[in-house]
């Protein structure tokens, strides 16, 4: 069981099949001007979410982010197998949408075979 925050640390984490709970909070002047001024709302922050556009791992963001609220979470994952299952089929998808391992590779070839 792992608390992570929001990142590549969040997407290492579900590579590693660990459940894990994230958390994403900014400064409060920065989020406020990000949601009232330039109405930014998005779906997700985790890249595992975003991956799949789905709530693979629960996300608490900037005020919701309370450690009662997280810990509640994190229970849930230990306690119960049906939650902790979900969230494993979840990485599945996400390695899926990934591809397979090896992209630097494949890109720099595809890159080496446009050069004359």
């Amino acid at each position: 069981m792992a608390i992570t925050k929001s990142g590549t640390a969040n997407l290492e984490i579900a590579l590693m099949n660990v459940p894990q709970v994230v958390a994403y909070r900014l400064n409060p002047i920065s989020a406020r001007i990000g949601r009232y001024l330039l109405n930014f709302d998005v779906p997700f922050v985790s890249p595992v979410n975003l991956a799949v556009n789905q709530p693979v791992v629960p996300e608490f963001l900037q005020w919701q982010a309370t450690p009662a609220a997280m810990a509640a979470a994190a229970l849930e994952l230990l306690s119960h197998a049906a939650v902790r299952q979900r969230m494993l089929e979840g990485y599945a998808a996400v390695r899926q949408a990934l591809g397979q391992p090896g992209a630097c590779r494949r890109a720099a070839a595809l890159i080496l075979d446009l050069i004359p």
